[in-house]
């Protein structure tokens, strides 16, 4: 699979766990092993404004949970090394 074919991503910080075991299917497990130890996101549904010292809704208040930053699962369909 290569980038071009991933569907766009459901929260504003990149894939959710649902999608990416949707688009790895079987490879889901072997794509986490791949990518322990590396920076994620957590989206809660908020986000806090630094300016306003106050939290915000975010992606529409969902808290999508764990997330996969998109360069991330493209290096992995495209065979690359984790950068650290």
């Amino acid at each position: 699979m290569t980038q071009k074919n991933l569907p766009e991503p459901e929260c504003k910080l990149g894939f959710t766990a649902v999608q990416v075991k949707t688009i790895l299917g079987d490879d889901t497990t072997k794509f986490y092993h791949w990518i322990a130890g590396q920076t994620m996101a957590l989206c809660e549904g908020t986000r806090y404004d630094y300016e306003t010292k106050r939290y915000e809704e975010s992606c529409g208040g969902a808290a999508h949970g764990p997330i996969v930053y998109p360069w991330d699962l493209n290096r992995y369909l495209s065979g690359l090394p984790i950068i650290d």
